[in-house]
């Protein structure tokens, strides 16, 4: 067992905010049919978003494709240097950086480059950069951290956590003329770039279990995958290059299997924590799931008897600031201490889920 301390946990937001109302019935409203924007705005669970766009500059009559207002290692910067100042460590103190990177220029060179340059970071420092991985990421970097300090790494580990999807579904909802209640794919297109928010997460991991805000050990992170023959169908996602050579996203989604796989996956975590780890469960006062949507919270707290009230702050940060991604489990944390719903050494969980499984991991209070 590695135990592993979380020092410091900040979480950054582009400037531009935005209600789902505002979205549909001003931006977007020539290209959604009227049952349509009833639809998203009676069933999403979702007050606000945050994107790294400037609607009020944005044509979405026209199909050109747009670049970000606010660059994605911006972010990841900000989110650094604010992670150094507020635990009062150094650049030289840090022996290793993650970062998650997903979005969809997966082509460009990882923000790591340019976060060890900007930062001053030690020359022989070890980067890592996660692309892809989606929800389960958070759990995979505190895993590869906690193997750094186990090969005797002295030195602390910075995660930094991307979670940027606005402009895989912009450019394909600019290219539609009118979305419909009947056309799911459109649909699935639209729910998504409405309930995502643009966010950088971060924290700076250390040996020091005592002295942080937060101890995870690495015994008490499950994870599931659907290892099923026909699990790779639940979805699936293309980029090709279209007559200009433009690279074209497109996703094709069965939200329908998606939750009952990611229900069954969840499921199969909680009866397995609660078998290993049976005095912590049983001292668990909170507990958070990944801001998937209302429909996914409603469906997995279900699956898997959950109260809603013992997630009632999952459903709060969801409605407050949108689907964070991979970042809902540091905000789930950061907010739970923040509130304090959890005091000193008491326990809390988080259970993350998506395309690639599910993944649950318990916490402890140290603040």
């Amino acid at each position: 067992m590695v135990s592993v301390g979380l020092s410091q946990i900040c979480v950054n937001y582009p400037m531009f905010s935005y209600s789902i109302r505002e979205i549909v019935d001003d931006f977007l409203r020539p290209k959604l049919e009227r049952e349509v924007r009833e639809y998203v705005k009676d069933n999403l669970g979702i007050n606000k978003v945050f994107k790294i766009y400037d609607f009020d500059r944005i044509d979405f009559s026209k199909n050109d494709y747009l670049e970000p207002d606010i660059s994605k290692n911006e972010l990841f910067l900000k989110t650094a240097k604010d992670l150094l100042r507020n635990s009062k460590q150094k650049s030289g103190d840090i022996g290793m950086l993650i970062t998650v990177n997903d979005n969809n220029q997966f082509l460009d060179p990882a923000p790591t480059v340019e976060i060890v340059s900007k930062l001053g970071l030690s020359e022989n420092i070890r980067t890592q950069n996660m692309q892809g991985l989606a929800c389960s990421s958070f759990s995979e970097a505190l895993l590869n951290s906690a193997g750094y300090f186990q090969l005797n790494g002295k030195s602390n580990s910075m995660v930094l956590i991307g979670s940027m999807y606005t402009d895989w579904f912009l450019d394909r909802l600019k290219q539609t003329k009118l979305v419909s209640i009947k056309n799911k794919s459109d649909l699935n297109n639209l729910v998504y770039f409405l309930i995502f928010s643009d966010v950088v997460g971060g924290t700076i991991l250390s040996k020091d279990t005592k002295n942080g805000i937060a101890s995870i050990d690495s015994d008490e992170i499950f994870s599931c995958k659907d290892s099923g023959k026909k699990g790779y169908k639940k979805a699936s996602l293309k980029l090709s290059p279209d007559k200009k050579n433009r690279i074209i996203f497109d996703m094709n989604l069965d939200s329908k299997v998606l939750k009952k796989t990611v229900g069954t996956l969840c499921q199969k975590n909680i009866d397995q924590l609660e078998k290993k780890t049976r005095d912590e469960y049983r001292k668990i006062k909170v507990l958070g799931l990944h801001t998937a949507g209302a429909r996914f919270l409603d469906y997995i707290t279900s699956k898997c008897n959950i109260s809603k009230d013992k997630v009632a702050l999952s459903y709060s940060l969801m409605k407050e600031t949108g689907n964070t991604g991979a970042v809902s489990s540091l905000q789930f944390i950061q907010e739970s201490i923040k509130r304090k719903l959890i005091r000193k050494n008491q326990i809390g969980c988080f259970i993350d889920y998506g395309w690639e499984g599910s993944n649950i991991l318990l916490f402890k209070n140290r603040k």
